[in-house]
């Protein structure tokens, strides 16, 4: 059996793009959690009706380029901008800041670890191990005490804006969703899109109800580790697979484990220096995925057997999201000062000015 291929295997992918454990232990009032599972629908709707038409390895550089081969071009290099960091800066943020594991062991976990899932998506053993960690967080993250919940019902801060900043990054996590593309599964199994993103959220609400030991706060860890093997894996096989460059198997884990590496000087500052380019190029590619994937819908046959309210409610949809991701940009520019306005410029700036100078097409 295919095990990259298998139900269990995608239904395994899909749903460790959304941390369903990260999402329960963030303990978030009802009033952040129901208002960020409806501003986020609108992407999970997006991910399925693209899943439905094709699912192969590249992605949303697939859906982009068959509208415009420069602004697929664009997507694909702010994509690869953002993922490549995080897949490097979350493992210091797993080793460091969730473990909280002293200096000594968490410095050789930040080599061994890209060593690890490196090897784990090279053989192809990744999708199964995603299986394995995904079963893990949906247990761990159901309510009950011996597992290490406690009752205790959230709040929100007195200040307006407290509120929006935590929809807002509580959204990001289910900003992964958008990974599954890359899953390379079969179209008839689009409904794992689903059934992923009412599960986590549902964990999530839920979440606010119960608040997570110490113990259970260091095993959501399973969560992040799940995201980077998911986001390491998209990468791969948008290179290896949609791209064909072959080289691959020795590229990204030569600089993946460099990287991480390197971080070990001050795996803080790293940290610092790292995420706002990512988030930037997070944003960006984004909305381009979904300012298109209307037009994108149209031209692929989606909306043929389907009435015209369905097409005018996917516009609806395609709207929303790239509104949401205008304003991710526009709150990471405005939160930015310094240096770090300047990588913010450079990480919406460089793939823009890649795409259109070298547009390129996928290999398959």
């Amino acid at each position: 059996m295919d095990l990259t291929k298998s139900r269990l295997a995608i239904f395994g992918f899909s749903l460790s793009t959304t941390a369903p454990l990260v999402l329960a232990s963030l303990h978030e009032s009802i009033l952040v959690t129901l208002p960020t599972v409806f501003l986020t629908l609108p992407l999970a709707l997006i991910v399925y009706a693209y899943v439905n038409t094709y699912w192969g390895p590249d992605g949303l550089f697939h859906y982009t380029r068959v509208v415009s081969t420069r602004l697929g071009s664009i997507q694909l290099y702010s994509w690869l901008l953002s993922y490549f960091l995080y897949i490097v800066y979350t493992v210091d943020y797993v080793d460091y800041m969730v473990l909280k594991l002293p200096n000594s062991v968490a410095n050789a976990l930040t080599i061994i670890l890209p060593i690890l899932f490196s090897t784990l998506v090279v053989i192809e053993l990744s999708y199964l191990t995603l299986f394995i960690l995904s079963v893990a967080q949906i247990i761990l993250a159901l309510p009950i005490p011996q597992l290490g919940w406690i009752e205790s019902i959230a709040t929100v801060g007195p200040a307006p804006h407290y509120l929006f900043t935590n929809i807002l990054s509580s959204s990001l996590l289910i900003v992964c969703i958008t990974l599954i593309p890359y899953a390379n599964g079969y179209t008839s199994l689009s409904k794992y899109v689903l059934y992923a993103f009412v599960s986590s959220s549902v964990l999530m609400i839920i979440g606010g109800f119960f608040k997570a030991s110490f113990i259970l706060s260091q095993l959501t860890s399973l969560g992040y580790v799940g995201l980077i093997i998911a986001e390491y894996t998209a990468l791969y096989n948008l290179l290896h697979h949609g791209l064909g460059i072959r080289r691959i198997r020795l590229m990204i884990p030569a600089l993946v484990i460099l990287l991480d590496a390197v971080s070990l000087i001050n795996y803080n500052e790293f940290y610092n220096i790292t995420i706002v380019p990512s988030v930037a190029a997070l944003y960006l590619t984004l909305l381009i995925s979904f300012s298109v994937s209307w037009i994108y819908l149209s031209r692929s046959g989606f909306f043929n057997k389907r009435r015209g309210v369905m097409k005018f409610t996917y516009l609806m949809l395609s709207i929303v999201s790239s509104l949401i991701m205008v304003y991710g940009i526009y709150t990471v520019l405005a939160q930015s000062s310094g240096v770090a306005l300047y990588e913010v410029i450079a990480a919406l700036v460089i793939p823009i000015a890649l795409g259109l100078m070298l547009p390129l097409r996928a290999h398959n």
